[in-house]
Order: structure tokens, then C-alpha cells, then sequence
């Protein structure tokens, strides 16, 4: 799909993601939680919290490259759901992918 100028999306939300997909999500997801992770300790509450998320994400692009070899596309968009999902929590920066929102 060519880039579509009014909605700023690149790919027909309907489109399968690809390897390329998650793994941009995932640069842009690491590169916020990682340098948090990082700085530890900073509470034992926030330290948890942020190991639970980071563990979240890293699992969740585990199943969705196993959803991907088993050609399994609607447990792929899930994944895909679930990742867009939390990255939206950072829709104002400005490294944020406005496909990643696109199936609101």
C-alpha cells in the first residue's frame, strides 16, 4: 500500500506483519524500558514493574516468531495487538510509528 498522506500510515493495518515489523516495535520498546532497567536499583516496586514489562515484551516476540513459523496469523496479530499496545503508552515520542496505531 502506497504511504497514505492524511492517517501518516506506510501499510494496510490488515496487512500480516513482518519480521521487520516486530523488530522495529521491539527497538523502539527496548530503547524506552532498557536504560530504566539499567539504572537500577531505583524502587523495588518500579524495579519489578519494569522487569515484569521487559520480560512481557521479550516473551511476546518470542510467541509471535513461533506463530510466524507455524504460519498461525491470527495468534501472529495478537502478539501484534499486545505490542502495539503497550508502545502506545509512548504515542507523543517522536520515534512512535503511527502504523502501530492504526488498528484502533
Amino acid at each position: 500500500m502506497p504511504y497514505d498522506e492524511e492517517a501518516g500510515l506506510t501499510r494496510d493495518p490488515r496487512d500480516e506483519h513482518t519480521g521487520a515489523d516486530f523488530a522495529a516495535l521491539a527497538s523502539f520498546l527496548f530503547a524506552r524500558t532498557d536504560p530504566l532497567l539499567l539504572a537500577r536499583p531505583i524502587g523495588e516496586d518500579v524495579d519489578r514493574a519494569l522487569q515484569a514489562l521487559n520480560d512481557t515484551i521479550r516473551h511476546l516476540l518470542g510467541q509471535a516468531r513461533a506463530h510466524r513459523e507455524w504460519q498461525n496469523e491470527v495468534a501472529l496479530a495478537c502478539s501484534w495487538d499486545a505490542l502495539t499496545g503497550i508502545a502506545r503508552q509512548w504515542d507523543r515520542h517522536p520515534d512512535f510509528d503511527p502504523d502501530w496505531a492504526a488498528d484502533d
